[in-house]
């Protein structure tokens, strides 16, 4: 009789058996219900149980009381959001013995699946003839042409006389969706120009696209000045050539004209523009590269 008093006293009658959750899965962040179930009542006095789970994202209390007399006791198991799908595994343990149960966890939101594609409506864009100083325009579609969103991550442009505008990197398209890509030709010299536009995403088929520029600025309305001057007579010093300056009238900074030496005394400036007045200077150039003085100025007055 004595025996049978200590052991109800002290509650050793009762161990670990089972620990089980209500939903047994969480999605995102919430709380599930958890019992922890013994072999046998407690005796008097109760049962203290320890708990633990194995996750930083899953928070128990670090212990529970069994009433005496009682198989279970319950608790709450609160979970953090998660990135990605994991399991927590919630331990109690008590009176030499220990049982464990598996939480399962879930990301709030399904991640989704597919592959990212690019579509350019065009691959090359030609702008022609265009005048100088009078832009041109021409705009290329973007399409998220794949099964899960397109990130443009960067889009650059290269290439004298060309800009771009219409779309400001991140831009993320859903699939099927568009975007405007607005380029602009504006060139300020006569001549053949080229460029590029080179765009970067997350396209499965590759990181980059290229788009091919291409444009030749043009005299407005045809105008053009021809110089003709006379060679030094009484020169000691050979020449081997000229060079062409011109100067926007009024101004005073001269700009090279012709990149090599000139050899006959005449030149053509096709690069003038319409309602813009110049002034010129030619200067002779001896076998060694050393330039004379500055001719007389000569202006002229584009209509």
């Amino acid at each position: 009789m004595f025996a049978q008093h200590w052991n109800n006293r002290h509650g050793s009658s009762g161990k670990v058996s089972k620990v089980t959750c209500s939903s047994g899965s969480l999605t995102g962040a919430g709380t599930d219900a958890c019992t922890v179930t013994l072999t046998g009542a407690a005796g008097n006095g109760g049962m203290t149980v320890s708990l633990a789970s194995s996750s930083s994202a899953v928070k128990v209390p670090t212990s529970v009381a069994v009433v005496s007399g009682a198989t279970t006791a319950g608790f709450a198991a609160t979970a953090s959001v998660v990135s990605s799908a994991q399991t927590a595994t919630l331990t109690a343990s008590g009176n030499g013995n220990s049982a464990a149960y598996s939480l399962q966890l879930k990301p709030a939101t399904t991640i989704p699946t597919g592959t990212a594609a690019l579509t350019l409506g065009s691959t090359s864009v030609a702008f022609g003839s265009v005048s100088l100083n009078t832009p041109s325009a021409q705009t290329v579609q973007l399409t998220s042409s794949g099964t899960a969103s397109l990130t443009v991550n960067s889009a650059a442009i290269k290439g004298t006389g060309f800009t771009m505008s219409g779309v400001t990197t991140p831009l993320t398209l859903t699939p099927g969706q568009t975007a405007t890509l607005d380029l602009q030709f504006d060139p300020t010299a006569a001549g053949a120009d080229t460029g590029t536009v080179t765009i970067a995403s997350n396209a499965a088929s590759g990181g980059t696209a290229t788009i091919g520029l291409s444009g030749t600025g043009t005299s407005a309305a045809g105008y053009q000045v021809q110089l003709t001057w006379d060679a030094p007579s009484s020169s000691s010093d050979p020449v081997a050539g000229y060079k062409v300056y011109r100067a926007a009238s009024g101004g005073t900074s001269y700009q090279l004209l012709n990149t090599s030496v000139q050899q006959p005394t005449t030149y053509t400036d096709t690069t003038v523009l319409a309602g813009t007045s110049y002034t010129y200077e030619v200067m002779s150039v001896d076998a060694s590269g050393v330039q004379s003085v500055p001719s007389n100025v000569y202006a002229a007055a584009i209509p």
